[in-house]
């Protein structure tokens, strides 16, 4: 099967996905309390909005015809796609876990620590201590100075 077929069923599984998560989210996250602010709705909104977009894009790409359409591609993953993506998927599933139990400011760089150094592999310590430090920093700034939201302290704050 070429990948162009595969985007036909692909492109419109995402219109449907990201219709179903507009849908959701208007049922039951509350929107803003007064005018001009954005309330809780805004981001899940924004993600439905690129995922119908993307959606469309993949649909519309895959019915239009192109120049490497004669080409065989069997859009078949390689092994290690297929490791790098439930490495991937176990890796959010840990963060989820150790957000609830450590909190941000912990889960957060053991995490990147692990995704650099075990999915990525990078093996330049500093820049992956760092690029771990610094990201953990920006995202706690941004959303506890900035959005003024409370960010998960952990069992061992509580």
């Amino acid at each position: 099967m070429r990948l162009d077929r595969v985007d036909r069923w692909l492109g419109p599984c995402l219109l449907v996905l990201a219709i179903v998560w507009l849908w959701l989210v208007f049922a039951f996250i509350p929107g803003a309390r007064g005018e001009g602010e954005p309330g809780p709705r805004a981001f899940p909104v924004l993600l439905g909005i690129v995922l119908v977009l993307l959606g469309g894009f993949v649909t519309a790409s895959a019915f239009l015809p192109s120049a490497s359409s004669t080409a065989d591609e069997t859009g078949r993953a390689t092994r290690r796609e297929v490791l790098i993506a439930a490495a991937t998927f176990g890796l959010l599933m840990l963060y989820a876990f150790l957000l609830e139990k450590l909190g941000f400011l912990i889960a957060t760089p053991v995490v990147v620590v692990l995704a650099m150094a075990g999915i990525l592999r990078m093996r330049n310590w500093l820049l992956v201590a760092a690029l771990a430090g610094g990201l953990t920093a920006a995202c706690w700034m941004f959303f506890v100075w900035l959005l003024k939201a409370p960010l998960p302290r952990g069992l061992w704050l509580m």
